[in-house]
C-alpha cells in the first residue's frame, strides 16, 4: 500500500492516533474492570489488541476493493445483514439485550455491519434514483421501508443507540442525496411517536427521567451519568494524569466501553478531550473533501456516508458522557473496547482510504 496521496496519509495517521489512544485508555480503565471480574489486568487490553490486528486486516481487505465494485454487493450485504439481525434472537441475551451472535472466542454484533450496509445501500439507491428523489412513492418511500426493516430489528434487540445512529446517518445521506425535506420531516413525524413511546417504557423511562434530573435518583437510574459527569469535571484543564482516574475504580460502570471518553477527560482534562474531538472532526472533514473530489455520485455518497457515520457515532458517545443525550450504550469509534466496533470502524476506514486514492 502506497500513500502518495495527502488525504490517504491523513486518514491513516488520524486513525492510528485514535486507535493508539484507545489502547492506552482501554488498558487504563479496563485493568480495574478485569480485576473486578477475576481476570488479569491485561485481559481487556489483550482482547482489544487482537481486535485491532483483525481490524487492520479488514481495513486492508476493504482498501483492495475498488469503490465501484461495492455496488455488486448491495443485495447480498442487505440480505446478510437482515439474516444476522434476526439470528441474534436465537442466542442468549447479554445484559438483557439480544445484540450478539455468540461464537467461541468472539461475540459478533450485527448492528455494526448494519451501519455499513445502510451507507452502502443508500449510496447505491440515491445514485440510481437520483432523478426520482423528489417523488415520495417512487423515490423516498422504497428506501425508507427497506432501511426501516433493519432499524426495526435493531430496535427490537433492543438497541436504541444504534437505531438512532442509523436514522441520523440515513437522513444525513437523504439530505445530501437530494431528498425532499418535506418527505424527510413527514417520516420523522411518523416514527418519532413510535420511538418516543418505546423510550417511556421500563428501564428506558428511568434513563430519560434521570437524564432530565440525574440527582433525583442518584444511586439508581442517575448513578452512571453522575459518575460520568464527576469524571469529566474532576479532570479540569489538563487532567489528573494517565492512569490516575479515580472513577475507574469501580465507580463508573462500563468505563472502558460506553464511557471511555469520561476516563479520557478525567485523566487528560479538557485539553485531551478537545484533541480527541479535533481528531474525529478532522477525519470527517477529510472524508467530505475526498467525497467532493469524486465526479461519480455513488463514490461521493459512499465516502460522505462513511465519514458521517463515524462522526455521528463519536458525537453520540461524547454527548452521552457529558449529559447532552440520555444514557445509551454506544462506543467511541476506534477508542472504546469492543471487537465488532473496532473491526467495522477500521473496515470503513479502509474504504475511505481507497476512496481517497481513487479521488486523487
Amino acid at each position: 500500500m502506497t500513500f502518495t496521496g495527502d488525504s490517504r496519509a491523513k486518514i491513516l495517521i488520524l486513525t492510528a492516533f485514535l486507535v493508539s489512544v484507545g489502547l492506552i485508555f482501554v488498558f487504563s480503565a479496563g485493568s480495574m474492570q478485569a480485576l473486578r471480574i477475576g481476570r488479569g489486568e491485561l485481559f481487556f487490553f489483550t482482547k482489544q489488541l487482537l481486535s485491532v490486528f483483525a481490524g487492520l486486516a479488514m481495513m486492508y481487505m476493504a482498501y483492495r476493493i475498488p469503490i465501484r465494485t461495492w455496488r455488486k454487493f448491495v443485495p447480498v450485504l442487505y440480505f446478510l445483514t437482515l439474516v444476522l439481525l434476526i439470528a441474534v434472537f436465537f442466542f442468549r441475551p447479554i445484559n438483557g439485550s439480544h445484540r450478539w451472535i455468540i461464537m467461541p472466542g468472539i461475540n459478533l454484533q450485527p448492528s455494526e455491519l448494519a451501519k455499513f450496509t445502510t451507507v452502502l445501500y443508500l449510496a447505491h439507491y440515491l445514485d440510481k434514483k437520483h432523478d426520482k428523489m423528489g417523488d415520495f412513492s417512487r423515490g423516498f418511500l422504497p428506501a425508507s421501508i427497506l432501511l426501516g426493516i433493519m432499524g426495526a430489528l435493531i430496535l427490537l434487540e433492543p438497541d436504541y443507540g444504534t437505531t438512532m445512529l442509523i436514522i441520523a446517518v440515513s437522513f444525513g445521506m437523504f439530505f445530501v442525496g437530494g431528498a425532499s425535506l418535506k418527505h424527510m420531516f413527514g417520516v420523522i413525524g411518523f416514527i418519532a411517536p413510535i420511538i418516543g413511546a418505546g423510550l417511556m417504557v421500563g428501564y428506558r423511562k428511568g434513563r430519560i427521567l434521570s437524564f432530565i434530573n440525574p440527582w433525583e435518583d442518584r444511586y439508581g437510574t442517575g448513578y452512571q451519568l453522575i459518575q460520568s459527569l464527576t469524571a469529566v469535571g474532576s479532570g479540569g484543564v489538563f487532567g489528573k494524569g494517565i492512569g490516575n482516574s479515580s472513577q475507574k475504580l469501580h465507580f463508573l460502570p462500563e468505563a472502558h466501553t460506553d464511557f471511555i471518553f469520561a476516563i479520557i477527560t478525567e485523566e487528560t482534562g479538557m485539553f485531551g478531550g478537545f484533541v480527541i474531538l479535533a481528531a474525529v472532526l478532522a477525519l470527517f472533514v477529510i472524508g467530505v473533501r475526498v467525497a467532493m473530489k469524486h465526479t461519480d455520485l455513488f463514490a461521493k455518497l459512499l465516502t460522505f456516508g462513511l465519514a458521517f457515520c463515524l462522526l455521528v457515532q463519536a458525537f453520540f458517545h461524547m454527548s452521552v458522557v457529558t449529559g447532552l443525550l440520555p444514557t445509551k450504550g454506544i462506543g467511541l469509534p476506534f477508542v472504546s473496547y469492543g471487537g465488532s466496533n473496532m473491526l467495522f470502524s477500521l473496515f470503513m476506514t479502509g474504504v475511505l482510504i481507497r476512496s481517497a486514492e481513487e479521488a486523487e
